[in-house]
């Protein structure tokens, strides 16, 4: 029986043979590459569950490779062990820095690469979400333009949920310039996502506690980040690593998605068992909603689970009628125009904990109802 499927990047024939050989008669499934650019053309057919890479070949060595491979939401957490005649300190220091796991030198021992092997196949394992219901679901409110009150619903709509699982309800904003679900909770002293970059190792549950702050109600919170020049430090390892761990203690895990399709959203959609598409009834909102149902579409989301929410953010605009032609399919759910939402923000408080008796607070409680019957809950 195969042991794993390993990809061997390598642009010298001798060593691939090697390699393949070897780890064949181990019981690994091994694919071969010539270069970068020949293994990320293979990459797009199949992930493997772990990848050797040479460091010095042609059209794209492996340093490159390997810094590629952990921008993408596919690739972004799959073993990297770099094989190199380069064996320097500083060689091997930039190859952790691009990102690799472990770095073994030229002429390669066997059977200590097969240990290493052993070692990163076993910590990649054991660093999955459980199957098998062990885990909470992932619902995404996702956005094709600014301004729809997405951040709003996805902050409501996690606090109704504590209704059916108190303590629960996971709340992760991955808005990675401006993260807003902070000021509509009324959340100080917050550890976002950026400062995962400053720990080395393993994150085990507790260290990753730093980073989640627990609202009043009993909601989850964890922030991609809180200083908009510092976007870029919210790397997809840190969105997949958040999104797990959230879903490890909750049943629910709210993503309040940016209205871009980045790695960091795709490392989300890839988990969400729903997703709910934020529009006004404006057109500009309603066509940047129709442009997300689009890419969707073209990524091979199941249509089955997309949702449509209609946001009628202001006065006025088109009716609900309107609406569901301009889509071809009627809204999920309707959340009405109401005055209470912009007061109850600036408050930092929701309106479905400071105004519970009110209409807004009841079309959240009927989105909230939705998507549990869309989960079949």
């Amino acid at each position: 029986m195969a042991e794993g499927r390993i990809l061997v990047v390598d642009d010298e024939p001798q060593v691939r043979k090697l390699l393949e050989t070897y780890l064949g008669r181990s019981g690994f499934t091994v694919r071969t590459a010539v270069d970068g650019l020949d293994a990320l053309e293979q990459l797009r057919e199949e992930v493997p569950d772990l990848i050797i890479t040479d460091v010095t070949m042609p059209n794209l060595n492996g340093l490159e490779l390997t810094r590629r491979l952990r921008t993408s939401h596919k690739t972004a957490r799959v073993p990297i062990l770099m094989l190199s005649a380069l064996k320097q300190e500083h060689d091997v220091l930039e190859g952790y820095a691009q990102g690799a796991d472990d770095y073994v030198g030229k002429p390669v021992e066997l059977t200590i690469l097969r240990a290493k092997i052993d070692l990163l196949l076993r910590r990649s394992q054991l660093s999955q979400p459980a199957v098998g219901g062990a885990v909470g679901e992932v619902i995404g409110f996702l956005h094709g333009k600014g301004g729809v009150g997405a951040t709003t619903l996805a902050v409501n709509t996690a606090l109704a949920m504590m209704v059916r699982s108190p303590d629960r309800v996971g709340l992760l904003d991955l808005n990675t310039t401006f993260s807003d679900s902070p000021l509509l909770l009324d959340l100080r002293s917050l550890h976002p996502l950026t400062r995962l970059a400053e720990l080395h190792g393993d994150i085990d549950d507790e260290t990753f506690d730093r980073f989640v702050t627990v609202h009043s109600s009993g909601v989850r919170v964890v922030v991609a980040n809180i200083v908009p020049e510092e976007a870029e430090w919210v790397s997809v390892p840190a969105a997949q690593l958040a999104i797990d761990r959230l879903r490890k203690r909750s049943d629910y895990v709210v993503v309040d998605l940016p209205a871009n399709f980045t790695e960091q959203t795709l490392a989300a959609i890839d988990v969400a068992r729903l997703l709910c598409i934020v529009t006004t009834n404006h057109l500009p909102s309603m066509k940047g909603a129709r442009d997300c149902l689009s890419v969707l579409t073209k990524i091979n989301f199941a249509p089955e689970k997309v949702r449509i929410v209609l946001n009628q953010a202001t006065p006025g605009g088109l009716t609900v009628e309107q609406v569901g032609s301009f889509f071809r399919r009627p809204p999920d759910a309707v959340v009405g125009y109401s005055e209470l939402f912009d007061p109850a923000a600036d408050a930092g408080r929701p309106v479905i904990l400071g105004n519970p008796s009110s209409s807004a607070a009841s079309d959240i409680r009927k989105l909230a109802q939705m998507i549990d019957s869309s989960l079949g809950i």
